[in-house]
């Protein structure tokens, strides 16, 4: 064990000491940052007589949305927001957060100033239905949602939630973005021996056969982990600097109406990062394993990359159930905005488990099954005439 652990600090030390590993962690945290006031800094907005540019703007509707926190999202305030519609436009923009929560249900301007909250809480019902028969939902995983619905309690209490919505929609992106950092930090791990061809060395060597692996692959799922930890946390953080911490402990519905989800936005946070750890550590040893099956660092970073623009492009219809879900479990597609209303469920053994739940004992299963494929290779592995 003590060999092991020597080899492991020379390996991690190994990676965070390549330059091209420092050059891409800076550009990925300031893309990380950049995606948090993207949106802000390009756009200008008229407010009353004054232009006022994203962020202006955004602080002039923060400061009103976290006016009507704690209140709920009942007649009083829905004909409120609808009254000041009709007044000037200057007082639009009071209730301009409240306006798009209804719009996110209603998804029709004319609907939205004219309904109330009865048909407000109908029309997300109605939606649900809908998305679950889209979804061929069976009979045993609609009884399974409708016991949640029937613990999700009406009037919603509205809360500012930008930081954190903002966060989980910019999710899939962050996934990308660690996808591509761990690829070409760690596409060389294996393949950097055999183009300098000190593998006849290395392997000869007196812990080069299965001490060398497990510290390797150990050094890399470390940097691995530690890099979905930094990206998702400068992301949290940059979110929480430019919208605010407000709403954390708001229902998920206020975020995403459409969820069945009975948890709080905070708890679908947690679970977006852990899921993010996990994902990691099932690219970290995918990259290695491919680094060592291929030898060749090029070839390793274009198969992540050409697997990420496919699942960008390729999108199966839920007509396809097993299919559709099967491909949506893949760790480039899990973290996208709609995940949080898909509500396809997997049965193991009676007991039903959402994707997200399902999901990280998948990519563990995986990481063990290519860990142990990557060892037998290694191991296996002859040096041939040169």
């Amino acid at each position: 064990m003590r060999c092991i652990g020597q080899l492991y600090v020379y390996e991690i030390k190994k990676i965070i000491k390549r330059k091209i590993v420092w050059i891409v962690s800076a550009v990925m945290l300031l893309l990380c940052i950049f995606l948090s006031f993207a949106n802000l800094i390009s756009s200008v907005y008229s407010y009353g007589d004054v232009d006022m540019n994203g962020y202006e703007y955004m602080k002039k509707v923060r400061e009103y949305a976290r006016s009507f926190s704690g209140r709920e999202l009942d007649d009083t305030l829905l004909r409120e927001m609808q009254e000041s519609y009709r007044e000037k436009a200057e007082k639009i923009e009071e209730y301009a957060s409240i306006y798009m929560f209804v719009w996110d249900i209603m998804q029709d301007d004319e609907l939205a100033q004219e309904t109330d909250s009865a048909g407000l809480y109908l029309t997300r019902k109605n939606y649900i239905s809908q998305n679950r028969a889209d979804q061929m939902l069976t009979e045993k995983e609609i009884e399974y949602w409708e016991e949640k619905d029937s613990q999700i309690e009406t009037p919603f209490i509205y809360e500012h939630t930008d930081g954190w919505s903002d966060l989980c929609l910019y999710a899939c992106a962050i996934n990308y973005i660690q996808l591509l950092m761990i690829a070409i930090c760690l596409a060389n791990v294996f393949s950097v021996e055999h183009l300098r061809k000190t593998d006849a060395v290395i392997l000869c060597s007196r812990y080069g056969k299965k001490q060398l692996y497990a510290a390797k692959m150990l050094a890399g799922i470390t940097f691995g982990m530690v890099t979905s930890f930094v990206l998702f946390g400068v992301s949290a953080i940059s979110r929480i600097v430019v919208y605010g911490a407000d709403g954390l402990h708001a229902a998920l519905q206020i975020v995403f109406p459409m969820s069945s989800w009975t948890m709080s936005v905070g708890g679908a946070v947690l679970v977006l990062f852990f899921t993010a750890i996990v994902i990691s550590v099932l690219y970290s040893v995918a990259i290695m394993v491919l680094s060592e099956l291929l030898k060749n660092s090029i070839a390793v970073m274009a198969i992540p990359v050409g697997i990420m623009f496919l699942t960008m492009l390729v999108d199966i219809p839920y007509q396809f159930r097993t299919l559709s879900q099967i491909y949506d479990l893949l760790p480039t597609n899990l973290l996208v905005t709609w995940a949080f209303w898909d509500d396809r469920l997997v049965s193991i053994f009676g007991k039903y488990l959402t994707n997200f739940q399902i999901a990280p004992i998948i990519y563990l299963m995986f990481t063990v099954l290519l860990f142990l494929v990557g060892k037998r290779r290694y191991q296996k592995y002859q040096i041939g005439a040169r």
